[in-house]
């Protein structure tokens, strides 16, 4: 009940379209609620004890139809206004539902998504939102109409005949019986059927963004098999909802009809015979009540459709309604201040943190980034290098310690402040599927094409850009899959030089191009950290030797910090080490070519 509470919320906020819906199907209730009585009027008139001739039934059975027609009519007049009403405030409240959840999706933190599959977030977003709008509307609409159409029935029917009228409620409660039983079984199926639709849509967009891996590796038939696995799966899970629906609409179905039936012959009886001995009950009425019956039948079976309805949008709610209900950890202070502005000193004071469900990867370190000087730190995988760089920008919260800039904690400075005063360049740059122009203009939209000229110059990039076909203007594809790893890094280089921020963030910026490639970077990451505070990540030695400072991180502590020389003059140091191990690796690759 609390999703289709707070969905209703959301329906609310267009109380005038909201309402107009119910008032159609009102409408629309009274005016199939009409023709039994106009058919009541044209029986009675035609088969009466005061019947009209033959010229006076024809009169009365051609105005009859024709009434009976315009009654038709004029429903499916209303009902046209209220499906087009209906489709706007669906559509408004589709909008608000996916807008909400974009925006929960955009605050949320990294932690959040390491532990998700992109695919089902997507599919929370796209069909899930759409599956849980359309059953609280629906439900919600048809839900109104059937209690009103049983109400006016009900009223009729017992102004008409009371004893059929109570042999027609006979078998309501096996119908309310079945229609909870079949609810509470078929919700946990509704669940499973959307939960691995999500797990579908996730690896689509695995297997989309891993194409060239596939094709590279032969994994076509490993792939197919597992899609068809979890397709299976889901047909499996579909089947038996639907099969559950399959035994429980025509049982209700069945029920129904034993109403009917007893209608029939109570009604047949009651058209002979009454105390008076006289037959009080006319045809007109008999055939009115039978209508009646019926009508009053198909809203009550509809009740039990929509539990089917609603316990399928509950199961959406759910998933969509976990991810707004998420808590957002890493949030403004309640009064944030300005990030320093000039050159930054960062400071890590005493910082230790663990991931969720692991060991303490950062354990008591300190270490200061000077300003306008270049920080190198290196190690083995896992030591804690690139974790150092995401507690920097916030996008983790320290179990204990601080970090400062300029000796203010980066706890008290305004979130896009924060983030803003770096520029990150990784080893797997990002860009959109869009022009280069709009990927460098992310950084500063006002940017004159001067400027932009200016920064791709500076990081070595100006010149490919000029071979694209449209230039600037040439689309780069999704994730830039048109551009080569090393045009990508130098975009992004030129895109951070364009922001100019005080502090940059290098994080294994070369490690995955060719050696003439990660010259041309270099060229372009040495005018990139010119006069910054910079943090540089890295395994290949020989990108850092010339850092102001290393520092050779193991198990989230510092083991050995200083420059190059300073750090090769100790033998039997873990750099030292490194750098001679690394240095055979190289001589072995140029004797073998």
């Amino acid at each position: 009940m609390n999703v289709i509470w707070r969905v209703s919320g959301y329906l609310f906020r267009y109380k005038a379209l909201f309402f107009l819906t119910l008032l159609m199907a009102t409408a629309m209730t009274a005016l199939a609620i009409a023709v039994p009585q106009v058919v009541q009027s044209v029986l009675d008139q035609m088969f009466g004890e005061n019947h009209e001739d033959a010229e006076g039934m024809t009169t009365v059975l051609t105005q009859g139809l024709l009434l009976i027609s315009t009654l038709f009519f004029a429903r499916e007049a209303f009902n046209c206004f209220r499906i087009r009403v209906n489709n706007v405030l669906e559509q408004k409240v589709i909008l608000d539902l996916r807008r909400d959840l974009h925006d929960k999706l955009l605050d949320l933190p990294v932690s959040f998504y390491d532990r998700r599959k992109s695919g089902d977030i997507a599919s929370r977003v796209v069909e899930d939102v759409q599956n849980v709008e359309r059953a609280i509307l629906d439900g919600t609409e048809q839900g109104m109409v059937a209690v009103l159409t049983i109400a006016g029935v009900t009223a009729i029917m017992f102004s008409l005949e009371p004893t059929l009228a109570a042999l027609v409620f006979l078998p309501l409660p096996i119908l309310v019986l079945m229609g909870f039983r079949y609810a509470k079984a078929s919700r946990k199926n509704w669940r499973d059927v959307r939960e691995t639709s999500g797990e579908l849509n996730a690896m689509l967009v695995e297997d989309i963004q891993g194409n060239r891996l596939i094709h590279s590796f032969a994994l076509k038939e490993r792939e197919r098999k597992r899609f068809l696995e979890i397709s299976e799966e889901l047909r499996r899970r579909n089947l038996r909802t639907m099969f559950r629906w399959s035994i429980q609409s025509p049982a209700a179905g069945f029920v129904s009809s034993l109403g009917v039936v007893a209608v029939v012959g109570m009604g047949a009886y009651l058209l002979k015979i009454k105390p008076d001995g006289s037959s009080g009950f006319t045809v007109g009425e008999f055939f009115a009540f039978l209508l009646y019956a019926n009508m009053f039948y198909e809203p009550v079976r509809q009740l039990v459709s929509i539990n089917n309805l609603l316990a399928a949008g509950k199961a959406s709610g759910d998933r969509v309604f976990e991810v707004l209900d998420h808590p957002v950890d890493i949030r403004d202070a309640e009064s944030p201040i300005q990030c320093p502005k000039g050159p930054i000193e960062v400071e890590f004071k005493n910082i230790c943190f663990s991931y969720p469900d692991r060991d303490e990867i950062i354990d008591g370190l300190d270490l200061t980034l000077p300003p306008g000087k270049v920080t190198a730190m290196v190690g083995p995988t896992g030591a804690g290098k690139t974790t150092l760089a995401n507690l920097l920008q916030r996008y983790y919260e320290v179990d204990s310690g601080a970090i400062l800039l300029n000796d203010v904690d980066v706890k008290d400075i305004e979130l896009a402040q924060l983030r803003g005063s770096m520029g990150v360049v990784s080893q797997d740059p990002f860009l959109f599927d869009a022009s280069v122009a709009d990927n460098l203009l992310l950084a500063r939209r006002d940017a004159t094409p001067e400027e932009l000229e200016n920064a791709l110059r500076t990081a070595c990039a100006w010149s490919f850009t000029q071979d694209l076909p449209e230039k600037l203007d040439t689309m780069i594809g999704e994730r830039g899959i048109r551009l080569s790893m090393g045009e990508k890094q130098r975009l992004t280089i030129a895109r951070v030089l364009l922001r100019d921020p005080p502090v940059v963030i290098l994080d294994e910026a070369t490690s995955s191009v060719d050696v003439a490639t990660e010259r041309e970077i270099q060229k372009g990451l040495a005018n990139l950290l010119e006069s910054r505070t910079s943090l540089v990540i890295a395994h290949r030695l020989s990108t850092v030797r010339n850092a102001d400072q290393i520092v050779f991180l193991k198990h989230g502590r510092i083991l050995e910090q200083g420059s190059h020389e300073e750090l090769l003059n100790r033998p039997d140091g873990e750099y030292a080490a490194l750098w001679r191990r690394q240095g055979d690796i190289i001589t072995e690759a140029s004797l073998a070519t």
